[in-house]
């Protein structure tokens, strides 16, 4: 004789049990794939080179890092701490890492500054240069760290310029000048156009008066 008795219903879930699970999955996520601030400020990055300021929001890094948004907010706070700091790594990290690199390759200042601007487009960073100055007219957090990457580029060229023999105000002068060229937006020139604009303009800056342009 069989038991035609109803299937016992299953007990409910609390949300407590839920909210408990969903932790630990957010936690395997976590230890699956073990993302740093700095993976987060690298895809950043990434973002705001490709698209602008404007494009960098939670789903789209989230989808391009292959994570949940626990793992997110078991860096930061909130998405304002978070643009706090993509800000401010542009300056303390992304420039003031190139400029080391370049500073330890060659004793030349001639070959140090054509190698700054190498590495600047090779590795991105002219590219974010140009997001994160239009970001700098809507955001003083981005307003500030441009201001104190500049200040890097500018001790970087002027020192270049004082290896080569100008006076303290000459050295400024053309670090200034040549920081202009840099940061020009020239539409009649692709990526090689502005290389080549400023390794011209650099030759001659650095080339003294009395040289010929021959330096």
């Amino acid at each position: 004789m069989t038991d035609a008795s109803p299937p016992k219903a299953r007990p409910s879930r609390s949300r407590a049990a839920d909210e408990r699970d969903a932790r630990e999955a957010s936690g395997r996520g976590r230890a699956d794939k073990r993302l740093t601030r700095e993976d987060w400020i690298s895809a950043g990055q990434d973002i705001l080179r490709e698209g602008g300021v404007s494009s960098v929001k939670l789903a789209p890094l989230t989808r391009r890092l292959g994570v949940s948004t626990g793992s997110f907010y078991h860096h930061f706070g909130d998405f304002e701490e978070y643009l706090g700091e993509l800000a401010a790594s542009y300056s303390m990290g992304r420039v003031r890492g190139v400029l080391d690199r370049t500073s330890f390759d060659d004793p030349d200042p001639r070959t140090r500054v054509r190698e700054l601007a190498r590495r600047s487009v090779v590795e991105g960073t002219f590219d974010l240069d140009h997001a994160m100055r239009i970001w700098a007219t809507m955001d003083p957090r981005a307003a500030a760290t441009v201001r104190e990457a500049e200040a890097q580029v500018l001790a970087f060229l002027t020192e270049a310029f004082r290896d080569l023999g100008f006076d303290a105000t000459q050295a400024e002068l053309r670090s200034r000048i040549l920081m202009a060229v840099n940061v020009a937006h020239l539409q009649l020139f692709d990526t090689g156009g502005r290389r080549r604009f400023f390794k011209d303009a650099f030759d001659l800056l650095a080339s003294r008066p009395d040289s010929g342009g021959k330096d």
